[in-house]
């Protein structure tokens, strides 16, 4: 049987089903050549989920949008230990101030 298309996987492939098989979401940018791997249940911690073809991603090294590539990525036993993944340390809340205009 051929191999189904990538992107009709991503299409219907959740957060959860990628968190369920252990598979791992690479993250590239075409612009400047990064790659981050992160865990699907650090990204459901931020939000909820979705199917992995809607996450949106900025690079932190060039700040573009445009050419970030998301995809799926089932590591081997002998990458195990070995293979470098982004894990979600803690979320910061930013406090900001909201202003109101008023005549004295």
């Amino acid at each position: 049987m051929p191999e189904m298309n990538q992107a009709k996987k991503l299409s219907r492939w959740s957060l959860t089903d990628a968190s369920a098989v252990g598979h791992i979401l690479v993250v590239r940018c075409g612009l400047c050549n990064t790659t981050r791997r992160f865990l699907p249940d650090d990204i459901l911690k931020l939000r909820k989920d979705t199917t992995i073809n809607r996450l949106k991603f900025i690079c932190l090294k060039c700040n573009k949008r445009d050419y970030m590539d998301v995809s799926v990525y089932h590591p081997s036993l002998s990458e195990v230990g070995k293979l470098p993944v982004r894990r979600l340390a803690g979320i910061e809340e930013v406090r900001m101030p909201v202003w109101r205009d008023e005549t004295l």
